[in-house]
């Protein structure tokens, strides 16, 4: 009797135990799946990450990229032009640097050949209905600069060339250009674009910005097209970026970027607000929305036609003030310095015969 009890108290210890350690390997099993998700899931779509690598990626990009001279440095003279180029963030090297070489032929033709037309249209609108008034503006603001420029590969010098530690080549060029010549048999195509919207509805505010580049590069000793594009939208603090070059998608990666200078660049009171660019995502993207502003900007001040029309009614008093000019341009550079992690780009243009 008294060794069947034992026995007994033996089996329920054992089935107690085993109870305790299924309950606690359930328990680690759901502990593991949460952090599985969490860490593949959660932190992902978040942007969260504990990984010691990614902390000490984060670490080295606060520390600003020493960018070279030459970069802030360019001139026209005696038909002989330079010009650099940019490419994207995170890039294989030789990839890059066709993509750098490809965008300093575009801003060549850019600066030196614009056609840029301009259309701008400023609407209000007042609604009155009962206690009630209703008032909305919107400014809305749109430049497309096109060049089509036969040209000859082989005028075309590599003067230097730097890679950041972002993984971005810029590249100087020079070109020996004396004008069009039927010697010129291979063909670049740049579509340029800058579209602004600010609206307002009672205490609302929104702007959007969006900037597009579009390169087409044909070499007659080629039978294939070099196509690259780079898009970039920005709606109030939010932005996107999305850039082909090739049959290549780049895949932008949230980085800090930060740059600095040894040249000795200040701030005087001429510099005005807004040829200021942020370069947070990266090189490219400062420069070129920066030209594109100062594009969209310099256009409105030339030469233009003003189309009114207004309405008025008894609850509703509405217009539209619609400018358009198209001229053909070309642009130099009267300043172009860095500042506090900013390009500071101010660009003169005269009208081309």
């Amino acid at each position: 009797m008294k060794f069947r009890l034992t026995l007994v108290l033996i089996l329920a210890i054992l089935a107690l135990a085993n109870s305790h350690a299924q309950n606690v390997s359930k328990s680690d099993l759901i502990d593991k799946d949460k952090s599985d998700y969490e860490q593949k899931v959660f932190n992902s779509a978040f942007g969260q990450s504990d990984d010691s690598l990614e902390s000490a990626r984060k670490l080295y990009d606060r520390i600003p990229e020493k960018l070279p001279d030459w970069l802030f440095l360019s001139y026209n003279q005696n038909n002989v032009y330079r010009t650099i180029g940019i490419s994207d963030p995170n890039m294989d090297r030789q990839e890059a640097y066709k993509q750098a070489i490809l965008r300093a032929k575009a801003l060549f033709a850019l600066l030196n050949y614009s056609n840029t037309s301009n259309i701008t249209d400023d609407y209000t609108n007042l609604v009155e209905s009962g206690k009630y008034a209703l008032y909305a503006t919107k400014f809305q603001d749109f430049a497309v600069t096109r060049v089509k420029f036969p040209y000859s590969n082989s005028d075309i010098t590599l003067i230097d060339t730097f890679y950041t530690k972002y993984n971005e080549a810029i590249v100087l060029i020079e070109l020996n250009y004396p004008g069009y010549s039927s010697n010129h048999k291979d063909t670049l195509d740049v579509k340029a674009e800058h579209l602004q919207v600010f609206t307002e509805r009672d205490f609302k505010k929104e702007k959007i910005d969006f900037f597009n580049i579009a390169i087409k590069d044909k070499l007659h000793t080629d039978t294939s097209e070099l196509i690259s594009q780079y898009n970039y939208r920005r709606v109030n603090k939010g932005f996107d970026i999305s850039s082909i070059h090739g049959n290549q998608i780049i895949d932008f990666k949230d980085r800090s970027y930060n740059y600095r200078t040894e040249i000795d660049f200040l701030q005087d009171s001429s510099d005005v607000d807004y040829n200021f660019h942020r370069l947070s995502q990266g090189l490219w993207n400062g420069y070129i929305t920066g030209i594109l502003s100062c594009f969209s900007n310099l256009s409105k001040q030339l030469a233009s036609n003003v189309k009114n029309s207004n309405d008025f009614y008894t609850l509703q008093n509405q217009g539209l003030i619609r400018t358009v000019s198209r001229n053909k341009l070309v642009f130099q550079f009267n300043h172009f310095k860095l500042l506090h992690n900013q390009f500071y780009i101010d660009i003169q243009a005269q009208v081309r015969e």
